[in-house]
């Protein structure tokens, strides 16, 4: 989130990059859920209206694992980011759903998945190498 800073009698100012807090966190995903009531949030998380109200007014100081996991698991938004405020705010689920293919496969099949996989995420039509392209 932004915080825009002042210096006092320079009439400077700038913007600041900082975590939003434990109920900014919770608002945001209300906002985007389109989700008007706490207990509507906590059935996503698992947790009750009392829990959230906690959470929101800052008696509680940390988001447990099993409801960020359990929110991450029914909207997508990321675990890490629910707790910590770090990270990416969404997870994609279509990397999700590959993830959770690749963690069934037995390692030899997942290493084959991989040297399949690493060609994809290299830069089009020149393999990763950059330079060789510049020379010519």
């Amino acid at each position: 989130m932004l915080s825009q800073a002042n210096y006092t009698g320079t009439g400077l100012s700038f913007y600041t990059m900082r975590k939003p807090t434990i109920p900014e966190r919770i608002e945001i995903v209300k906002t985007e859920l389109k989700i008007a009531e706490d207990v509507a949030f906590g059935k996503l998380c698992g947790m009750t209206k009392s829990v959230v109200n906690q959470l929101k007014s800052g008696k509680m100081k940390s988001f447990a694992a099993r409801y960020a996991y359990k929110l991450e698991e029914n909207t997508g938004f990321c675990a890490k980011w629910i707790q910590l405020g770090e990270g990416p705010e969404r997870i994609d689920m279509d990397i999700k759903q590959a993830v959770k293919i690749m963690e069934t496969m037995k390692p030899a099949r997942r290493k084959d998945a991989v040297k399949i996989i690493t060609p994809l995420a290299e830069p089009e039509g020149n393999g990763g190498d950059e330079s060789k392209h510049a020379m010519q």
